[in-house]
């Protein structure tokens, strides 16, 4: 493929991505259309198939996108900040927040399931891996003595206890909390994980 294909090729499926992503921001998992999608970006269906094999690897890269907008929050919201609990609540807000700002995006995220038999691709799983890694380098220097096994645990436990706070009260059960009770009891929760 010369360099100019080669760039036209690489545009298409940015711009196909682009009207995903943007599908998802404003209807959701189910606004993902692959007709849909190709006539937003301005493209045949057959376009995005050259790209994407099917809906799901499109949601994978919708799915990467807001991966790498977590990160990159994540990444600033920590700059500045040495002391590790503080880290880890202001990582624990920093989650919060893109959640309520990117309802549709982090939804998506975690409602979105490949078929039975067909793997989660190794690049998405080393971009969560990447993201599991802002909450292990302030455990590990709360607790220096934790082994690897012990550290990856502890990390998926946090991980896991705030996301389910954040789930159930985004989706509003009553037990869910909102506003400033939900903010307070986040820092709660990290403190006592933390400890």
């Amino acid at each position: 493929m010369s360099g100019k294909q080669q760039a036209k090729s690489e545009e298409t499926q940015r711009r196909v991505l682009e009207a995903a992503v943007s599908a998802v921001e404003t209807g959701g998992l189910e606004a993902v259309n692959i007709r849909k999608i190709a006539a937003d970006a301005g493209y045949s269906v057959g376009s995005v198939y050259k790209h994407y094999e099917d809906q799901d690897a499109l949601l994978l890269g919708v799915n990467s996108v807001t991966l790498g907008r977590i990160k990159l929050v994540m990444a600033e919201a920590i700059v500045g900040i040495d002391e590790p609990l503080a880290q880890l609540k202001m990582l624990a807000q920093t989650y919060l927040d893109f959640a309520r700002q990117n309802e549709r995006l982090w939804t998506t995220l975690f409602a979105h399931r490949l078929p039975e038999g067909k793997k989660v691709p190794e690049w998405q799983i080393q971009e969560n891996i990447a993201l599991l890694a802002f909450i292990a380098a302030p455990l590990k220097q709360l607790h220096p003595d934790l082994t690897d096994e012990t550290l990856a645990a502890r990390t998926r436990t946090c991980f896991a206890a705030v996301h389910g706070l954040v789930t159930i009260s985004l989706e509003d059960r009553f037990i869910g909390l909102a506003g400033k009770p939900l903010d307070r009891e986040m820092e709660f929760l990290v403190e006592r994980l933390a400890g």
